[in-house]
């Protein structure tokens, strides 16, 4: 069974709000590129990281519009959820196969230090004694799923936490500020998330978490300054090393060459102060100890650093900002 965390960058742009999709030629072209992605990858479960949104008035629903999507191209992942709706704009939500898995949103969450993702979250980021309270603006999307086939279940918990990026500091004082507000909430939610993964695990439950975590190894300097990267955060410890969430990619490499960044990475961004693109790997597939992996079958859809892509190249490159990540599970 093939699981695919895909990064579809304003999926909501390409749907009007009756839930269909639009027909101008510069939506088509991006719809029919997202098509030959999906197809190329031919994934069971398909999580959705920027997905249409789901509207308070009804007007537009992010499962109509996968189903809808799903089903005028013919994809094998006809059905669509989504859990919790985020409190702005775009979603967390799966595609999948209804011929190979079955599945249910299962919100979890056992009090004040693990509550649920629609809640309020009380942990002191910065060691003064003092709990600070954050909120999930697109609360993590938990599933259980059981695939059809031999009856095996396991925990899938799709993610997409706080974005690093800086858009609107005009001074390098400000900028410092909301750069540490920034990482400081991105480790509160990952710490969210690990208390959850923890949750399953106590239940010797099989865990999966997938999606654009927006960190990665050596990612800026604030990472050094903490000591610590928001992927090792939801990880886990390495005092409890069967208890460690593990990415099946490898360690990732630093490169100086037109690509410069990471090897591999998953997408690719604007340093504001170099204003050179620099690569990089946020998105990510971390699987627990007990559930079998096919060797080798963790892959990033890359086609500039994996040439097993090529056949689906232009449509990468034209479909979103970010490439798929996908995994197999025996």
């Amino acid at each position: 069974m093939k699981i695919c965390s895909y990064n579809i960058e304003w999926f909501d742009k390409l749907f009007e709000d009756d839930n269909s999709q639009k027909n101008d030629s510069t939506s088509l072209k991006r719809l029919n590129a997202i098509k030959d992605v999906l197809e190329g990858i031919s994934a069971d479960v398909v999580c959705i990281i920027e997905a249409p949104n789901n509207k308070v008035d009804g007007n537009k629903r992010t499962v109509e519009c996968l189903e809808n999507f799903a089903n005028h191209y013919g994809l094998q992942t006809t059905k669509a959820k989504i859990g919790y709706p985020s409190r702005g704009m775009q979603e967390i939500a799966v595609l999948f196969n209804p011929q190979k898995v079955e599945m249910s949103h299962v919100p979890s969450g056992n009090g004040v230090k693990n509550p649920p993702f629609n809640g309020r979250f009380e942990v002191d980021t910065d060691d003064d004694s003092i709990h600070e309270i954050y909120e999930f603006y697109r609360p993590p999307l938990e599933l259980e799923i059981k695939r059809i086939e031999d009856g095996m279940v396991f925990n899938l918990m799709a993610v997409h936490t706080k974005s690093k990026g800086i858009f609107n500091s005009s001074d390098m004082l400000h900028w410092e500020r909301e750069s540490r507000g920034n990482r400081k909430k991105l480790y509160a939610e990952c710490e969210w998330i690990r208390r959850r993964v923890d949750e399953w695990l106590d239940s010797n439950k099989k865990v999966i978490v997938v999606g654009d975590i927006n960190d990665g190894p050596g990612m800026d300097n604030y990472e050094f300054q903490f000591g610590k990267s928001a992927v090792e955060i939801i990880m886990g410890s390495i005092y409890e090393p069967e208890r460690i969430l593990k990415s099946y990619i490898g360690k990732p490499k630093w490169k100086r060459d037109k690509y410069a960044g990471w090897v591999p990475s998953s997408t690719r961004f604007k340093d504001r102060f170099t204003e050179t693109y620099i690569s990089v790997l946020i998105d990510h597939i971390l699987v627990s100890q007990n559930i079998p992996v096919v060797d080798n079958s963790h892959i990033i859809w890359n086609p500039y650093q994996d040439d097993s892509c090529e056949p689906i190249k232009a449509a990468l490159l034209e479909a979103s900002d970010h490439f798929p990540v996908s995994i197999t599970l025996r």
